[in-house]
């Protein structure tokens, strides 16, 4: 793993990983941004703040300075708070946040000490990081862990650790003692979900993978079977020392670009069902007072992760298959609007979660749902989604994450500001500073 963090070269990656790898920067950068103003971001950086009020790192979308492993923390979490945040669809990973997250601190710091970091150099540092995080994941999964173990969170800092390892210049001895730091502090339950803490876990990998690079160029060491030995990362989680879907064609092909970028700001295997709701309303007419009752049918995923039903905040809506379909079959939208306090208190949409019943099929694929709805008049309309927006099949373009972008970092900054990060953002291949970016994305 830390010869292939070590020796992976920009021109040699594969173009469609090249281009990938601004693509998730893009997203990582609008998600960051626009998380910034949230009750959850407020919090967070007060906490921060009363324990070391004085530094100089910025944090996207706000006015304050702090830490380098601060600014990886805050950073990361603001990605997720609105759970925007790109998804590694097989493994439930949000794999760009702690790996960009950790690099944008350190090419800061590393700008202060005269040593610039290019748009290349950080890309590539970005993509080696997601790589090895998304494989540690497969391999997670391949073993059975119990699905109730938050997946980024142990594999986000070993792919934070290699990243910042390799902006480092770490030989790879240094590099596989960073990989087996962060791997030693892997952590994070789903229990989270629901809560501000939903976004913790994902920071906390950010900042530990930092830390691990830093303590690792310090020659700080760690033992060798960090992930794969005796009582290491994969037994301890799967009962297995597998470590094959790690290192299988490491470096040939690319489990990176089966990420993906969610169009909806709510957990991504609700997605399916609200492609199907938002046809009903917008293509087949379908108006919320006609509605008796809906019925659904969804990849299991989809149910043993976003459950809850009637959820009463936020944040346990941003994880309620049935808030999002109601409010998508209300409002004929799924937008941060959406996920707001007015619309999980709105009497329709509450009716109609009532009025709803899903149940696993596993015949499904994790990018299909089938809706039903049975009308107050008789007749029954049904729409199946074969290949949601945003899944690794039917991933969104260019132009709809340029839209993203916009639309979420206006949320926080200025919009001629949006305008001039979003143009650093697309510049990446060239830029010869990536601290521009961390600039310009501070208020």
């Amino acid at each position: 793993m830390a010869q292939f963090a070590v020796s992976a070269r920009w021109e040699a990656l594969p173009e469609a990983v090249r281009r990938e790898s601004v693509r998730a920067w893009l997203n990582f950068v609008a998600c960051a941004t626009g998380g910034a103003s949230t009750s959850i971001m407020h919090a967070a950086i007060r906490g921060v703040l009363a324990m070391a009020p004085q530094a100089v790192v910025p944090v996207f979308g706000r006015p304050e300075r702090v830490s380098m492993a601060d600014a990886a923390l805050l950073n990361s979490m603001s990605t997720s708070a609105y759970t925007f945040d790109d998804t590694h669809l097989s493994t439930i990973t949000h794999p760009t946040g702690p790996v960009a997250a950790a690099l944008a601190a350190t090419a800061y710091a590393l700008r202060a000490a005269g040593r610039p970091v290019s748009g290349p150099e950080l890309l590539t540092a970005l993509m080696v990081g997601m790589e090895l995080e998304c494989r540690v994941s497969c391999a997670i999964a391949a073993g059975k862990a119990n699905q109730g173990w938050y997946m980024t969170g142990l594999s986000g800092g070993i792919g934070a650790a290699a990243a910042v390892g390799r902006l480092l210049h770490l030989r790879p001895e240094q590099l596989a003692h960073a990989i087996g730091l962060a791997a030693a502090q892997a952590c994070g339950t789903r229990s989270v979900h629901g809560s501000m803490a939903i976004t913790y876990v994902p920071g906390v990998a950010a900042r530990d993978g930092l830390v691990a690079a830093y303590m690792a160029q310090a020659d700080f060491t760690c033992s060798p079977g960090a992930i794969e030995g005796r009582n290491g990362l994969l037994q301890v989680l799967t009962g297995a020392h597998d470590a094959a879907p790690i290192l299988d064609d490491l470096g040939c092909s690319f489990e990176v670009l089966n990420n993906t970028y969610k169009p909806y700001p709510c957990g991504i295997v609700i997605h399916p069902a609200i492609d199907a709701c938002l046809a009903l309303v917008h293509e087949d007419g379908v108006m919320c007072e006609a509605i008796e009752r809906v019925e659904l049918r969804v990849h299991p995923d989809a149910l043993n992760l976003c459950w809850r039903k009637l959820p009463e905040t936020e944040l346990a809506a941003q994880v309620s298959l049935y808030h999002w379909v109601a409010a998508a079959l209300v409002r004929g939208a799924a937008g941060i609007s959406e996920g707001e306090h007015s619309c999980v208190a709105d009497p329709a949409v509450s009716s109609l979660q009532k009025r709803s019943e899903a149940r696993p099929d596993p015949g499904l694929r994790d990018n299909q749902a089938v809706v039903t709805l049975h009308l107050r008049d008789g007749r029954m309309v049904e729409r199946f989604t074969e290949n949601a927006v945003g899944s690794a099949t039917n991933p969104m373009t260019d132009t709809q994450l340029v839209d993203k972008f916009r639309s979420l970092a206006r949320r926080s900054l200025e919009a001629d500001r949006v305008e001039r990060l979003l143009e650093l953002c697309l510049a990446m291949p060239a830029l010869k500073d990536v601290a521009e970016i961390i600039e310009a994305g501070a208020r």
